[in-house]
């Protein structure tokens, strides 16, 4: 029987940088006997099987004439590997897992996933939402909570779907303190049972150069930005003028460690989850070495004050310095 590692996220946790480094090594991989599929892949990652099954009118409904998926399937039964192994956040958002199951009766699913304290998870994802096109966010910090349904934070919720879709569920701190070698890469091929990293290479910086880390004010800019009328294209440059010129700051100055969330709203945020994230610490006791899921939450770091208010003027001139805008 074929083994499919799944490799679920969740969101914020070196993703990106994961699935190019499965890519780029897929061929150190099958040297070990395991097979990095081709079909559903958007770059180096399986997005477009997630997808499908999220995104469809009936998300409920059975996989079978999935056209995407009936290629999968194909592609997996011609190999001659014994292990699969895919990787996609877009998994995090499928909410009946079971239908995988379903589809591929006789394939065992061995789910990885990485979690990630839920104050970091949230701070990291709002700023990607701002850096995206796609919603290119303009609240602040603080009107993102009180608008949005957090349920995701709730990752007790996500792991009994994937627990009744699977044959095993191995569960991560995404943490360099306790991640194998500080590195994902190497803690998720032991996940794999791959025991060495030797002749595996790391990704080229290039292709995630989009998910490089902002400085405060840098993001902050991007966020005042996405007031503007721009175009996809424009956003781009915008934000890809902001990564470089945030590189050359780095590179003269100390890295600011700067949060949005004050101290008292990440314990208040971490309180709500606390029962939940005892519980899957107490089932995976092998995620962490803290006893509880996460680290706890320090005081000593300084808080970054957003503005409410909006000079367009402003804006519009500092933009276009680093932008045409007609």
């Amino acid at each position: 029987m074929q083994k499919l590692y799944l490799h679920i996220g969740t969101h914020k946790t070196a993703t990106t940088w994961l699935q190019h480094y499965l890519g780029k090594n897929s061929d150190k991989l099958n040297d070990l006997g395991f097979y990095y599929p081709l079909t559903g892949r958007v770059t180096q990652a399986q997005h477009r099987l997630g997808q499908a099954i999220f995104m469809r009118t009936n998300p409920k409904a059975v996989l079978d004439q999935i056209p995407i998926w009936e290629r999968f399937k194909r592609e997996i039964e011609r190999t001659r590997y014994d292990n699969i192994v895919i990787s996609s956040e877009e998994f995090e958002w499928v909410m009946h897992p079971k239908l995988i199951r379903e589809f591929l009766p006789n394939v065992s699913i061995h789910t990885i996933i990485y979690l990630r304290r839920q104050d970091d998870y949230l701070e990291s994802l709002y700023g990607q939402q701002i850096r995206d096109y796609h919603p290119r966010l303009t609240k602040t910090v603080n009107q993102y909570i009180a608008e949005n349904n957090l349920s995701f934070l709730n990752y007790q919720n996500l792991l009994r779907r994937w627990e009744e879709a699977s044959d095993d569920v191995t569960v991560r701190v995404f943490d360099k303190r306790t991640m194998e070698g500080g590195d994902i890469g190497e803690d998720f091929l032991k996940c794999l049972g791959i025991e060495s990293i030797e002749g595996f290479e790391p990704p080229q910086a290039a292709v995630i150069n989009h998910k490089a880390s902002l400085d405060m004010e840098a993001l902050e800019f991007i966020r005042q930005c996405n007031r503007l009328k721009l175009t996809a294209v424009q956003h781009d440059q915008l934000v890809a003028r902001m990564i470089r010129f945030n590189k050359v700051i780095e590179a003269v100055s100390e890295k600011s460690n700067r949060r949005l969330l004050d101290f008292e709203s990440r314990k208040l945020l971490m309180e709500k989850y606390k029962s939940e994230n005892s519980a899957i610490a107490k089932k995976y006791p092998n995620a962490s070495q803290w006893g509880e899921l996460f680290a706890p939450i320090g005081p000593d770091v300084q808080v970054f004050k957003q503005s409410e208010a909006f000079n367009q003027l402003d804006i519009i001139m500092k933009a276009s310095s680093l932008i045409k805008l007609d």
